[in-house]
């Protein structure tokens, strides 16, 4: 649970908006080592900003812990928020009321269909590392977690990667491979927007041939 004591004087404002907020459809995310081999945590700030193809490209083309390398395409994309977590009931607690005393993490599922398994085999080995994610959806635009420093953007950790073994479709559809993992309790609390200005992470960000 997010509280502080001693409470504030009063209620706090609840900030007034005048453009709604969704994220569409994830097709891709882009991975990042959370912190680099010095402990400082990898980020894109104002002088490398995450508008800007310049700015990707170092990462993306890396020998070092800041490299960056792209998924391929995820379909059936599903991150159902992470629900509460309860204590008590019956006897246990006041009037039998069940308490609430944090949240759970945030599942995603996807699918890998019609990959190449030299690129699964790789992608399972991300599962040993302490890796975020950078999400891109349809329309290209990013999701990565505001820094308290204005232009500063961090990659969303995620906790239990995992991708699953060829799944064989047979007749009736492509084989392919489940990819899931877990996004933090309060994973989105500082979760950003980013559309970028001159290019589509979709399309026109790729590893070293």
């Amino acid at each position: 649970m997010i509280c502080t004591c001693p409470r504030a004087e009063s209620l706090p404002d609840i900030p007034i908006f005048e453009c709604p907020e969704t994220f569409g459809q994830i097709q891709k995310v882009a991975f990042q080592r959370i912190t680099g081999t010095n402990g400082i945590k990898n980020k894109f700030t104002t002088t490398a900003s995450i508008e800007l193809k310049a700015s990707w490209t170092p990462f993306m083309v890396a020998t070092d812990s800041t490299k960056i390398v792209m998924s391929p395409y995820i379909q059936n994309p599903e991150a159902a928020g992470g629900g509460p977590r309860m204590f008590g009931g019956g006897n246990e607690t006041l009037g039998g009321v069940e308490e609430v005393v944090g949240t759970e993490p945030t599942p995603f599922t996807g699918i890998f269909r019609k990959v190449p398994q030299a690129a699964i085999k790789v992608l399972k080995q991300l599962g040993c590392e302490d890796v975020g994610v950078y999400l891109i959806d349809e329309n290209g635009a990013i999701g990565a977690i505001k820094g308290e420093t204005e232009g500063d953007f961090f990659p969303i950790p995620v906790r239990s990667f995992f991708v699953g073994d060829k799944t064989l479709g047979g007749y009736d559809a492509p084989d392919s491979n489940v990819v899931q993992w877990n996004f933090l309790p309060n994973w989105s609390n500082d979760l950003a927007m980013i559309y970028p200005t001159d290019f589509n992470p979709l399309t026109d960000l790729k590893g070293v041939e």
